[in-house]
């Protein structure tokens, strides 16, 4: 599903709103201006002809046209016409057509090819049955002009308006929606870490975004005393199993060492033995996840060296790894001083290497390097073993979670391991990664800040 912002849509509709408005304002504008012009004209032409008709003089069947009458002032053109529509006295514009009818008092336009004139036709009756026209012509190609610039200009400058309104109103909208932002960075914060005891602020002002955040932190409140209520429940429920595990361990060992058994009643009890003891181990590590998880303090953290705890651990894994004749390769810098707690971290790089036994192939090998670099330490356990599918890389990380079931039950393996080395490796301010090949091997990467 495409993903949208909601500033992009609301300045998407709203830029859009105000263009529609804008561009209906400015069309009405610019009509109501032509059709202003227009009149204008129109009453100048009338009144132009109006005046001109104070030059002529009617008397019984005859009239008398001023010597000194001009047939042009300011813009218009004159012309006398007979009764009959013959020319007497003016002249026409250019490219005027000469055909036009004579219609009584009424102004109208005119136009031919690009040119546009508005005319006004006075009829002034005098003797018997006999008429005089006169009629003013004058351009509104200025008009027209006008118009086509306003025209142009509009559709020159409205598109940058309205990106300069767009832009305009994204940036209130993203303003007024950066609380939004604001909530959704510091639920991520608190969500992604490992303390829900955290809340968000709360806005000093009661709107939408007060509501909003209190709705949030009631929902954190809510997933707090659920994951505190899981954690005390694998606690108690591991300290419960633990006591009958142990018992039934005993009572087994015991029946192996003492009872008289069939062969057949032997292999059951081995079988109950070795289930228990995977049990146990499991009922083991929950509880070390529980209490470790409530007592971590980086405060109480001491100063380790990393490079001499992975030898140790190493040396002690050795003896599994012959077992499949596997090697172990260690490489190590000098005085690689880290703050951390000793036990998580023997923990973390002994579930890193036994794991690299338990997928590695016969006769392979497992490599173990810890470096300084960048005031950092960089920790790397490879092996050639049978490598991991990439639709589990993402979930490796996930308790209980094996990438190959077949061999789940081999070795008492839980698949807490790596959850568990993830987490440790949080605690303690770093930062792991995988890269595997399927059928060529698995290398783990992690990073310490250096003490």
């Amino acid at each position: 599903m495409k993903r949208h912002s909601i500033k992009a849509k609301i300045t998407f509709w709203y830029t859009g709103i105000v263009a529609v408005i804008l561009g209906t304002v400015l069309a009405a504008v610019l009509i109501f201006v032509n059709k202003i012009g227009l009149s204008a004209t129109e009453e100048e032409v009338q009144g132009a002809v109006t005046g001109f008709v104070g030059n002529i003089t009617f008397k019984d069947d005859t009239y008398y046209l001023d010597s000194d009458t001009e047939f042009y002032d300011d813009g218009v053109m004159f012309c006398v016409y007979d009764e009959k529509g013959r020319l007497l006295y003016g002249s026409m514009p250019v490219d005027f057509p000469k055909q036009t009818s004579l219609q009584s008092h009424k102004s109208r336009s005119v136009k031919k090819g690009h040119k546009e004139w508005m005319i006004y036709d006075g009829v002034y009756s005098y003797g018997n049955g006999k008429a005089l026209w006169v009629r003013g012509i004058t351009s509104i190609h200025n008009i027209e002009s006008y118009m086509n610039l306003a025209i142009r200009a509009v559709l020159f400058i409205f598109p940058g308006l309205i990106l300069l309104i767009g832009w305009i109103g994204y940036v209130m909208i993203q303003r007024a929606l950066k609380p939004v932002d604001d909530i959704c960075r510091r639920a991520d914060e608190i969500s992604g870490g490992d303390d829900l005891s955290k809340r968000l602020p709360m806005p000093k002002v009661k709107d939408e975004i007060y509501y909003l955040t209190e709705r949030f932190n009631e929902m954190f409140e809510r997933l707090q005393q659920s994951f505190e209520n899981e954690k005390q429940f694998s606690a108690d429920a591991s300290h419960e199993l633990r006591t009958p595990v142990t018992v039934l361990i005993s009572q087994c060992e015991y029946l192996l060492e003492n009872g008289e058994l069939t062969k057949e009643q032997k292999e059951e009890v081995e079988i109950l033995l070795k289930q228990s003891q995977r049990i146990s181990q499991l009922v083991s590590q929950l509880l070390m996840i529980a209490r470790e998880e409530k007592t971590v303090n980086a405060e109480k953290f001491e100063e380790i060296d990393f490079g001499m705890l992975t030898e140790i651990v190493a040396e002690e894994l050795e003896i599994e790894a012959e077992k499949k004749s596997i090697k172990i390769y260690t490489e190590m810098d000098e005085n690689l001083i880290i703050r951390g707690d000793q036990t998580l971290l023997m923990r973390m790089m002994m579930n890193l290497i036994s794991n690299a036994i338990f997928y590695g192939k016969e006769n392979g090998y497992v490599k173990i390097l810890i470096t300084q670099a960048d005031h950092r330490i960089r920790g790397q356990v490879e092996d050639n073993g049978i490598g991991i599918g990439p639709e589990h890389m993402d979930k490796i990380w996930n308790r209980f979670y094996r990438v190959d079931k077949s061999r789940a039950n081999e070795n008492n393996r839980t698949g807490l391991g790596l959850s568990m080395v993830k987490w440790i490796v949080k605690v303690h301010n770093g930062t792991i990664d995988v890269k595997s090949t399927l059928g060529k091997g698995t290398t783990f990467f992690f990073y310490f800040p250096k003490e």
